[in-house]
């Protein structure tokens, strides 16, 4: 599985579509539409979302899309009254493709929600963001929407909304950081057969052969679909995943890797260093 920067290998790929119309709320494409919506304040936090609504047929990509694809990226740049935007990352599924491989991403709809952090809390947010991304059917199209949108002060009173609603949806679907959840009891890289494969050990509830890991790490490796190892002696469930980009177990000591562990309904996010 090797890990893409650029765009598919599709039969066809079409050009970008044209940018250059003043940002709206909405942008609407042949085969998807995006969305900036207002979440107004969810626990706390001032929210926004970026909705993309897809076609049937077409997906979209995660932030690692697998062995095709290119995840999308974020520009809030020409925003004003903004300190920071944070987008968060809804659990994504993996896709087999004759064509394009393993991919991992979106289909039919997903909305990724931004944490908006005002420089000034009592005026509104400016919101402008300039999104690129990548959907996919048996052709592969590369496609950008310039969205605004005006987000009145943290403060002020508003009814909930569907916007909001859906937002909150997607919300629940980031996985968790905190200590809830199943845990990595210990990781390493090992020999396995033609390439290595990094073995994890994991506590915790619901883990089991449907069980899917997806690992963020070093560009220079790609981290393919998990094999179930069983329960072990020591009550851990461990996994063994292919590794491919690296030649030996030791290229990948002391690298940092993320992981997203998907245990049915459970979605937790998990950062450790291999020793």
């Amino acid at each position: 599985m090797a890990l893409a920067t650029g765009l598919a290998l599709p039969a066809t790929v079409l050009p970008l579509p044209c940018a250059t119309a003043a940002p709206a709320a909405e942008v609407r494409h042949d085969h998807s539409t995006v969305r900036l919506l207002d979440g107004g304040v969810i626990d706390g936090r001032r929210l926004a979302g970026i909705a993309i609504f897809l076609a049937d047929g077409w997906k979209t990509y995660w932030k690692v899309p697998g062995d095709s694809g290119m995840p999308p990226s974020f520009d809030f740049s020409r925003s004003r009254n903004l300190k920071r935007a944070t987008v968060l990352w809804p659990a994504p599924a993996r896709f087999a493709d004759p064509e394009l491989g393993e991919t991992i991403g979106y289909k039919k709809e997903v909305v990724f929600p931004v944490i908006v952090e005002p420089a000034d809390p009592a005026r509104p947010v400016h919101l402008r963001v300039v999104m690129d991304y990548a959907l996919c059917s048996d052709i592969c199209i590369p496609a950008q929407a310039a969205l605004a949108r005006t987000l009145p002060p943290a403060g002020e009173t508003v009814a909930p909304t569907p916007e909001a609603a859906l937002i909150a949806r997607y919300l629940a679907r980031v996985p968790r950081a905190d200590g809830k959840g199943p845990q990595v009891a210990r990781a390493y890289v090992r020999p396995g057969k033609g390439r290595p494969e990094l073995v994890l050990h994991l506590k915790g509830e619901g883990l089991d052969e449907k069980t899917d890991i997806l690992v963020e790490g070093p560009v220079i490796a790609a981290f393919c679909h998990p094999r179930h190892l069983g329960p072990q002696k020591d009550g851990t469930v461990a996994y063994a995943l292919p590794v491919d980009g690296i030649g030996k177990p030791d290229d990948l000591k002391g690298a940092d890797l993320t992981l997203t562990i998907l245990a049915g309904e459970t979605r937790v996010e998990r950062r450790l260093r291999l020793e």
